[in-house]
């Protein structure tokens, strides 16, 4: 019984080399295929891995533009596809990110938390070079589209284009001036009554810019700017002039179209704004006289009809001041919750010229050497940004001109001043698209008594 029971579990030895050579053959077969699978999982892993690093770096381009313009307020999370920040790994999502916020121009600082991420804030870039706006990220956030929204700072500098982009910014601006004069010929016997004539006269102005403005970030901190407009000057004057023992309404009308003064300029930011400092910003534009001086103009002389109530009233408008120009100025800004609190200060000065003057008599005209009274000019307000795409700016403008001068003698009457409320919205229609609307409000009779700006800033990188 014992033998017999061997004699069930012994098999010949052929046999179980028969089954121990399958079975390495299949193990084989089976490692085989798992190494086949290895290598196409490797080649698989190895094509994400090259396109995760084309991507990061990618990123990492971005990001360096981004935290040069301001639109990561310092942070290390790039901008993503719809203007949203992109959270790191394993944090949760950010509130997504305002248009970009000034690069070391207007406004500008150090780095910062991203809000609603556990990642590490990124390394304040050197104290030379242009750094996101110093301040609470948020307040980054919405800095730049605040004050590209002021109508001040946007033509006098104040938000830097970042180095290698270009800003095309067409605009449509009208200016509405009105005023009266009262003239009176005779003598008074006592106040209130005065014998003699009375004469009225009403001015209206309505001048129509269309410009467009080019701008150039040569470094982070450096840009240069030209503009180029195009004037539709029109307008009236309306007296009411004594005929007999009435009064007779005389009107004349005129209106000037052309080209208007060829601008160019340059802004460059001091500072990076860190450790609470303010940005400052500094500017200089060089104004041209390519439009067409009001000293060219004909003149209605005395010898023309009605000339006696209108003599030395322009035949026609110019689009031009005749004069070339210097123009300084800085521009600080301050991000400070829940706005933008921003500044700017310049000082016009029009390079003296010698002009030829119409004679009312109709006679040759006089060559005078004249020279613009200076004019220093002091702007400031605060911007707050509605929600990541709307911003909305209040500001007040005040300009005082100097006495002006003909040949070296003071020009009676000639100093003014005058003061301008100007409040803004600016709507970010895309990441490289933008519209801004500006009105103005004068403040006194030397000013225009309504002013409307329209621009439409388009951005892209070379």
């Amino acid at each position: 019984m014992l033998f017999g029971g061997a004699c069930l579990v012994w098999s010949p030895p052929a046999a179980f080399a028969e089954d121990t050579a399958e079975e390495l053959k299949q193990l084989r077969a089976s490692i085989e295929k798992e190494l086949t699978d290895l290598k196409k999982r490797e080649q698989k892993l190895r094509q994400e891995f090259l396109r995760l690093d084309q991507k990061s770096q990618l990123l990492d381009q971005q990001l360096r533009r981004l935290r040069a313009a301001g639109t990561v307020p310092g942070s290390a999370t790039p901008a993503g596809p719809t203007g949203g920040a992109v959270p790191p790994a394993g944090t949760g999502p950010n509130p997504p990110a305002g248009p970009e916020v000034a690069q070391t121009s207007a406004p500008t600082g150090t780095a910062s938390q991203v809000p609603g991420s556990n990642a590490p804030a990124a390394s304040a870039p050197p104290p030379t070079e242009a750094a996101p706006i110093t301040g609470p990220s948020a307040e980054q956030q919405q800095a730049r589209q605040v004050v590209e929204t002021a109508p001040t700072l946007s033509t006098v500098g104040g938000v830097l284009t970042p180095k290698g982009q270009i800003v095309i910014d067409p605009s449509i601006e009208y200016d509405y001036w009105s005023q009266n004069q009262l003239g009176v010929n005779g003598f008074q016997i006592i106040p209130g009554i005065t014998f003699g004539n009375i004469f009225v006269t009403r001015f209206e102005q309505n001048i129509t810019t269309a410009a467009v403005t080019v701008r150039g970030g040569v470094t982070d901190q450096l840009e240069l700017n030209a503009k180029f407009p195009f004037v539709y000057n029109a307008g009236s004057t309306a007296s009411l002039i004594p005929v007999g023992p009435n009064a007779e309404l005389l009107s004349v009308s005129a209106n000037g179209v052309g080209i208007g003064d060829i601008q160019f300029g340059a802004s460059y930011q001091f500072n990076s704004g860190q450790n609470g400092w303010p940005i400052f910003v500094g500017n200089f534009l060089f104004k041209t006289a390519t439009g067409i001086s009001p000293f060219d103009l004909p003149i209605i002389t005395v010898n023309d009809p009605n000339g006696q109530f209108l003599a030395g009233t322009p035949s026609k408008l110019a689009t031009g001041t005749g004069f070339y120009a210097l123009e300084p100025s800085v521009t600080v800004l301050l991000p400070t919750a829940p706005g933008v609190l921003f500044a700017n200060l310049q000082y016009l000065h029009d390079l003296e010229r010698t002009q030829p003057i119409r004679d009312r008599q109709g006679g040759p005209p006089t060559p005078v050497k004249l020279q613009p009274g200076e004019s220093p000019s002091v702007t400031f307000g605060i911007g707050f940004a509605l929600n990541d795409r709307a911003a909305l700016t209040l500001s007040y403008q005040q300009t005082h001109v100097f006495t002006a001068y003909a040949d070296g003698q003071p020009i009676t009457g000639s100093p003014y001043s005058f003061g301008t409320f100007n409040f803004g919205l600016g709507y970010q229609i895309s990441q490289a698209l933008r519209l801004n609307l500006s009105v103005g409000i004068g403040a006194g009779p030397n000013t225009p008594a309504a002013k409307v700006l329209i621009e439409l800033p388009y951005k892209f990188s070379l």
